[in-house]
C-alpha cells in the first residue's frame, strides 16, 4: 500500500494529489493508495481519501505502508524514516503559490544528499521514483555517531599537538 500525505497546509497540495490519482487511474500504480489530502480542492477518484487523521492513525498507516509519498514536511519525513520506509518527497513550490518560500526544496535536497529520501522535483518524476523505491532503504540517522567522531578527532588532534611540542 502507498500512503500519500500532504499535511494540513491551508492551501492543500492539489498538484501532487492529482498526479498520484492519475497514475492510479492509468493503472501505473496498481496497489491501494490511501491519500491524506488536507484542505485541498482536488478530490481523488481512484484512492481512498482521508482529509485528516489522528497522530495514532497516521502512525498506523505509515507502519502499514510500503512507500510514502509526501510534501517536504519534516515531521512526516522523520516519522516515515523512523519506520524505515522509502519516502518519495515532492517539494512544494513557492512560484506556484504552494508555500511562501523554498524551505521545502532546501529540506528535500539536504535529506536526499544524506540518502534518507528520494526526491521527485517534478510530479512527472514520480514514476521513476516509485521504481527506485522498490530497492531503496533510507540511511539510518548518523547524527550521534558523527558528533562522537568529531569530538574524538578533536581530542586526538589536541593530544597530538600536546605531545609533539
Amino acid at each position: 500500500m502507498i500512503f500519500l500525505t500532504v499535511g494540513n497546509w491551508h492551501k492543500g497540495f492539489d498538484r501532487l494529489v492529482e498526479a498520484v490519482d492519475k497514475l492510479k487511474a492509468c493503472n501505473v500504480i496498481t496497489e491501494d493508495v490511501i491519500a491524506q489530502i488536507g484542505p485541498g480542492k482536488y478530490i481523488p477518484a481512484k484512492m481512498k481519501v482521508i482529509s485528516y487523521c489522528s497522530p495514532t492513525r497516521f502512525a498506523d498507516i505509515l507502519a502499514e505502508s510500503r512507500v510514502i509519498i509526501t510534501h517536504a514536511g519534516i515531521g512526516t519525513i522523520g516519522q516515515a524514516i523512523g519506520f524505515r520506509k522509502p519516502v518519495i518527497v515532492v517539494p512544494r513550490k513557492p512560484e506556484l503559490g504552494e508555500c511562501s518560500d523554498s524551505h521545502q526544496l532546501t529540506t528535500a535536497k539536504h535529506l536526499e544528499k544524506e540518502g534518507k529520501i528520494l526526491v521527485a522535483y517534478e510530479v512527472s518524476d514520480l514514476l521513476d521514483k516509485l521504481k527506485q523505491a522498490d530497492n531503496f532503504v533510507p540511511c539510518k540517522e548518523q547524527g550521534g555517531k558523527k558528533i562522537i567522531q568529531a569530538v574524538e578527532t578533536f581530542i586526538e588532534a589536541l593530544a597530538d599537538q600536546k605531545f609533539s611540542t
